[in-house]
């Protein structure tokens, strides 16, 4: 038959055991472990106390300890090692150290304060005191040392002496009884010790404790196991607690709720057990504990046991209905499923199947052990009894458990789930459903199912042939199967659809719903679809479980199984839960103003200046889990939503009176509201004396004004005489730049006048050139007609030779006259050329004059008497000899020069 899987929704909290009942007997309870560094390295942990409200304090080496579930402080005042702590509530505390005893006192701003009560404070050289005990007796506080008693009462302290040395001091109920080394048992009576029995020699050892029994009173030895103190007479006890404790070495005690007592140890760790002395625990370094010396014991009203060691500090919650079994040892891993059978737990994990004795899941045991299955190693998904054959789901197949024996049937890999259905067997697969037939014998393999692909790793069927199929990867299938098992019809939900991580199919009475981590969608038969889309109401009952179709599984009539991360955990059933086990309270842990540069601790009802107007709350009910908060500033909107954050900041507040309301939920049930006052001041700038400042400025400010304006005038009338002044002056200024240029613009029309004359002059100085220069070729003409006369020769010889001479005379008459003119025009501009250019010719200096009194290349050529061509040649030598560069212009240049 099918196992049923168990589920769970609305869970908000841990379940926990009615008060009074028999704790689980399987497994360790939760168990919650602290390191040196998270509690401020103050050293062993020497004895551990409670509050009403939850708050728990621990004498440490360093000083005294708080923790109230989240954050640890730390007190520092009293001298030497603080050994012993009581508490009256979480505002009066008392302790005892080396040489020291006195009182803790919380002042307004939720710190505490400390005052040694210590009579011989000042003269310590004859006293050497250790206060490991602190006891409230009536309206008493008693401090006990190995040689003393201090009675403390409305501020008067009473000394009595021990008979020998005290080896420790214990109540039980009414009576509080002391032991001393040497005399045996007193009680303490009207300020005074009545003997009660001597010891005779009967126990040796020091003692660690004593409890009452049916038979009498039992005395725990540290050394030397236990004793029974029965009608005057001390017995030892024999049996095997008493010799675990006689091996183990008890070195401190506790009291649970008159039913159990604890036990811890110098060798090995912690032992629980009733008051008939059966063993219900044993917890170790093997099972979770940082260290296996248990210094102290505290347990209180919430049921927690906790532990101070020599290494660590531990809390144990005994009345959580789940106790874990977590693979400290490295012997079976992560447990993801598991079944029980004939008496054997057999347990599927990533390592392979292991199996135990049910009883050797008992808690007082060492440590549990498991063996491994010869053949199993690797992953297991599943395990399933159907017809009474064990079936187990592989990363190598599917397998059969007869006994020792592991058989494989088919050829499959991978089987996540494994289904009976009517006469078959459906596996889900790595890929696809395989089909096996039911036989007498071993499942035969039939046939993979068509249509359906993909890792399979749940299948749910709804009705007798339809089949819900899970494919992470993929999707959600609804198949409906024909008689072949094979699916003539599906229904697709593409995995898109289902918003969320660790999606899993689950099939109740209201129909089939798909789950993830944050929503939970119900499959709606006649619409065929998932109409309904919630919140996910999924939350884990315990830390570390598996999420996703690692569900719990009904294991034992009296437990079921839940995966966990490295290990498993049992929830135990036979108790039903138990309501609130205490009156929850909402305490004040700390309230502080702050800015960007500074913070101020505060008490309720405080007035804290403008500046300070950020606020950080932090409240909490001590040491609870899954408590959820919300708030509200009264008078300023609505209570927020349910957070698990117990911290609050309120920014940038206005000035004014403020009630801010805390309240807290738990178990679906609301704890009464915490209620805190303040008040911010009004900012300096709205003070009377800011309004008085105000009204002293605009009366200032108005005589002020008044004398500005008379200033003003004055300034004014003075401002404008200048201002005509220098628009006179700035007149004055302008007509002469006008003067200035109107004679600069008649200058430069006389200039130009004259640079047109000048050039006018230089054509008309040419053409006068060129008229002589016709001449010259006239005469030339004549000269060769007179050369050939004289090719005859005739009478006038004499004659024709004097006309030669006369025309050679006048032809070697040179016409210097336009170049004397030139010379004389432009002698200034001739010289600064020389002077800069010693390498100019004549020709060079006249074609530089040419250039600067604009001629252009026709009129320059035709003076010259030369081709436009050769003017260019000769303008490119100016050029070399005058140095210029290619980008410089020649005329600028010479226009430069001349100027």
């Amino acid at each position: 038959m099918k196992r049923t899987i168990v589920f769970f929704l609305l869970i908000s909290g841990l379940t926990v055991v009615a008060a009074g009942q028999m704790f689980p007997e399987k497994g360790v309870p939760p168990l919650e472990s602290f390191t040196p560094y998270e509690y401020h390295n103050t050293g062993k942990i020497w004895d551990i106390a409670s509050a009403p409200n939850g708050i728990v304090y621990m004498a440490a080496d360093r000083g005294l300890l708080e923790y109230d579930g989240k954050n640890w402080n730390h007190f520092t005042g009293s001298k030497g090692f603080t050994r012993s702590v009581a508490v009256f509530n979480d505002t009066l505390i008392y302790t005892g150290s080396d040489l020291d005893f006195g009182v803790w006192r919380k002042n307004k701003f939720l710190s505490f304060e400390y005052t040694s009560l210590y009579p011989f404070e000042e003269d310590l050289q004859d006293t050497n005191e250790e206060f490991w005990e602190i006891h409230f007796f009536g309206d008493n506080v008693l401090f006990v040392s190995s040689q003393s008693i201090y009675v403390y009462r409305n501020d008067q302290l009473v000394k009595i002496a021990a008979p020998s040395v005290f080896m420790g001091s214990y109540r039980i109920a009414d009576r509080l009884y002391f032991i001393d080394k040497e005399n045996g048992i007193f009680v303490f009576e009207d300020f005074s010790l009545k003997k009660e029995l001597d010891f005779n020699g009967s126990i040796q050892s020091e003692v660690a404790g004593i409890y009452r029994v049916e038979e009498g009173i039992m005395i725990v030895a540290r050394d030397e196991g236990l004793f029974l103190l029965k009608e005057g007479e001390i017995e030892t006890v024999r049996n095997d607690l008493s010799e675990k404790l006689k091996s183990a070495k008890v070195f401190s005690f506790e009291i649970i709720e008159d039913e159990y007592v604890a036990f811890g140890t110098v060798l090995k760790g912690l032992y629980i057990a009733d008051l008939e002395g059966e063993i219900i625990h044993h917890v170790n370094r093997q099972k979770g504990l940082p260290s296996n010396t248990v210094l102290s014991l505290h347990y209180c009203d919430a049921g927690k046991i906790w532990l101070g060691m020599d290494y660590g500090v531990s809390s144990l919650n005994l009345k959580n209905s789940f106790t874990t079994f977590y693979d400290y040892r490295g012997d079976f891993g992560t447990g993801y499923t598991s079944i029980l059978k004939d008496d054997i737990f057999y347990l599927g994990t990533n390592q392979g199947l292991y199996r135990s004795r049910w009883d050797d899941l008992n808690n007082n045991k060492e440590f549990f052990r498991f063996e491994l299955m010869p053949g199993t190693e690797g992953q297991v998904w599943t395990l399933e009894q159907i017809d009474n054959k064990l079936l187990m789901g592989h990363d190598k197949g599917l397998f059969v458990i007869e006994g020792n024996n592991v058989e494989k049937i088919g050829n499959q890999e991978g089987i996540w789930t494994i289904l009976p259905y009517k006469d078959f067997i459906l596996t889900g697969n790595y890929n696809g459903i395989s089909v096996f037939q039911k036989t007498d014998r071993n499942p035969v393999f039939l046939r993979k199912m068509d249509l359906i692909y993909g890792s399979c790793n749940q299948l749910i069927p709804e009705e007798d042939n339809i089949l819900w199929v899970n494919i992470p990867t993929f999707g959600v299938i609804r198949a409906v199967l024909d008689k072949e098992l094979n699916p003539a019809e599906r229904l697709i939900f593409p995995k898109e659809i289902f918003e969320g991580k660790d999606v899993f199919v689950h099939k109740n009475d209201s129909g089939v719903h798909v789950f993830t981590d944050q929503y939970q969608y119900t499959f709606n038969a006649e619409q065929k679809e998932f109409i309904q889309k919630d919140p996910s109401r999924i939350s884990k009952q315990i830390e570390d479980q598996l999420a996703g179709v690692y569900l719990p599984i009904a294991l034992h009539t009296d437990y079921d199984f839940f995966p966990v991360y490295n290990g498993f955990a049992l929830k135990y059933l036979k108790q039903e839960p138990s309501g609130k086990p205490e009156n929850y309270t909402i305490t004040l842990r700390k309230l502080e103003a702050f800015n960007n540069h500074e913070k101020v601790l505060l008490y309720p009802g405080a007035k804290v200046p403008y500046r300070l107007n950020n606020f950080f709350v932090e409240a909490a009910i001590p040491n609870q889990n899954h408590v959820v908060y919300q708030y509200k500033l009264q008078g300023l909107g609505e209570w927020s939503e349910w957070d698990g954050g117990s911290t609050f900041e309120f920014l940038s507040l206005e000035h004014g009176e403020y009630i801010l309301l805390i309240r807290a939920r738990i178990d679906d049930e609301i704890v009464d509201e915490l209620t805190i006052n303040f008040r911010i001041a009004v900012p300096w700038y709205l003070s009377w004396y800011a309004y008085l400042f105000y009204v002293l400025v605009f009366a200032g400010l108005i005589y002020g004004i008044y004398f500005w304006q008379e200033i003003s005038l004055k300034k004014q009338k003075k401002k404008m005489l200048l201002k005509e002044q220098k628009s006179l002056r700035k007149q004055t200024e302008k007509h002469k730049q006008e003067i200035i240029a109107l004679e600069k613009k008649r200058l430069q029309v006389e200039f130009d006048q004259l640079k047109q004359q000048l050039k006018s002059k230089t054509i008309e100085l040419a053409n006068k050139a060129k008229d002589n220069e016709e001449k010259n070729r006239l005469l030339l003409s004549l000269k060769e007609k007179c050369d050939k006369a004289q090719q005859n020769p005739a009478l006038f010889d004499i004659k024709w030779g004097e006309m030669q001479r006369i025309l050679d005379s006048y032809l070697k008459i040179e016409d210097k006259t336009f170049e004397i003119q030139m010379d004389e025009l432009h002698q200034e501009f001739f010289g600064k050329l020389k002077e800069q250019y010693p390498d100019l010719s004549s020709n060079d200096l006249r074609l530089c004059a040419y250039l600067r009194i604009g001629l252009n290349t026709k009129e320059i050529a035709e003076i010259l008497n030369i081709q436009p061509s050769s003017f260019y040649i000769s303008r490119s030598r100016l050029r070399k000899k005058l140095k210029l560069k290619p980008e410089e212009d020649l005329y600028n240049f010479l226009t430069q020069v001349g100027n």
